[in-house]
């Protein structure tokens, strides 16, 4: 086994029982009782092996001094990535977390798993669940009024897995899902792409003349905007597409429609005046799945790692943050901006006078493996940017859809 501690690899046997670890470099520990230490171990001769996630110094005691003589010199150094999440977190884990290269491996696309209970936001009939029966086709799914019951679902085991909607591909990404992702400490293992075709549902004997208002959800609204221009037609908002449809056959509304999907105009006995209802025939919006324990990464197959991060200097220096990743010929495929909330304001200098500007939270998504020990030096340079630098997870690319729209 290899052992990430300090910034060294300690190797120890595999048979042998490790209770206790030395931290060799206790500086590096500081403010321990506020952050994760992450870190993720791989050796020349052994690849990818194992990440601890501790907040808690008092899970490593004394020194590995059973090492055979040699054997360390044989390590190469490595620095570490340390997680500062007391601005955003308030909850810490009082055990470690430990992943390994014996961690089961699944794809998020399709999954061979059976009897996964996974977490969705909505009711029946809603995007989210379909998301969940194409990601998982032999799942229990479990329905969530609000997107973070489905993170605490996950995280008091009421659910194996969650998935939620991070993007659309006509109205952009759903803000307050990456906050949860920093507030809850949830691992990204997944995405699924979902091609989306929203219908403009309506009571049975309602024409579309009658109608003055479709509900929906924000989204749904914001991605059928101009279609709904051009039929005279004004968006109300709804917590869910499904909710809508069922909202709009309860009450019986003749002057009012829903955006959902046909299996919502199913089950809630509505009738399709429309169907592609979106702006974009190419609507795609892409899902995250989460679960307590993260994939352990490899180098076979194309592999995203998501993380997000907050620079000592600002967005002024967002740049070199970059130049970290082209310089090790890493593809940045996305970046979103999010206000860090305990410290919204920043001084920067600008041809020498101070002014204040907005200080950033940046999610990011590479195309990289954190199997690759090219990823592992490029993250430790960006950490050397940072005042905080948190991987939300390493997972495959789905290309499922790629070639289908």
């Amino acid at each position: 086994m290899v052992l990430f501690s300090g910034g060294y690899f300690l190797a120890f046997p595999t048979d042998r029982k490790i209770t206790s670890f030395k931290i060799l470099h206790s500086h590096s520990y500081t403010k321990c009782s506020r952050s994760l230490n992450l870190a993720f171990a791989f050796h020349r001769k052994v690849g990818p092996t194992c990440i601890i996630v501790s907040d808690n110094i008092k899970n490593y005691g004394a020194v590995g001094a059973e090492m055979k003589a040699g054997e360390r010199d044989q390590l190469r150094p490595h620095r570490q990535l340390q997680t500062d999440l007391a601005h955003e977190r308030q909850f810490s884990h009082s055990t470690p977390l430990l992943w390994s290269s014996s961690t089961a491996f699944s794809d998020s696309r399709v999954s061979s798993e059976s009897g996964l209970r996974v977490a969705y936001q909505g009711i029946r009939g809603a995007n989210a669940e379909l998301a969940a029966e194409e990601a998982f086709p032999n799942c229990e799914k479990i329905a969530y009024q609000h997107f973070h019951a489905t993170f605490e679902a996950v995280e008091s085991r009421g659910a194996d897995r969650a998935i939620i909607p991070i993007e659309n591909s006509i109205a952009g990404s759903i803000h307050g899902n990456y906050d949860l992702l920093l507030r809850h400490n949830l691992h990204v293992t997944g995405e699924h792409l979902l091609v989306v075709s929203h219908c403009l549902l309506a009571n049975h004997g309602v024409e579309l003349q009658d109608l003055n208002t479709l509900l929906s959800h924000p989204q749904a609204l914001a991605q059928c905007e101009k279609t709904m221009r051009k039929l005279g037609l004004v968006g109300e908002a709804a917590s869910n597409t499904a909710v809508a449809a069922k909202q709009v056959a309860e009450q019986k509304l003749r002057d009012k429609g829903a955006l959902a999907t046909s299996s919502a105009a199913q089950i809630y006995g509505l009738n399709i005046l429309a169907p592609d209802m979106q702006d974009d025939s190419n609507n795609v919006t892409r899902f995250l799945v989460l679960a307590r324990e993260p994939l352990s990464p490899s180098t076979d197959r194309l592999f995203k790692t998501s993380i997000v991060f907050s620079l000592k200097d600002g967005p002024a220096v967002l740049s070199d943050a970059h130049s970290v990743f082209t310089s090790n010929q890493i593809e940045l495929l996305k970046i979103e901006s999010r206000p860090l909330k305990n410290q919204p304001l920043q001084a920067s200098k600008n041809n020498n006078e101070t002014i204040g500007c907005f200080n950033y939270l940046f999610y990011v998504d590479v195309e990289a493996s954190m199997a690759d020990p090219i990823t592992q030096l490029a993250l430790t340079h960006l950490k050397e940017l940072s005042t905080f630098l948190r991987v939300l997870g390493c997972y495959p690319m789905d290309k499922s859809r790629v070639y289908h729209i």
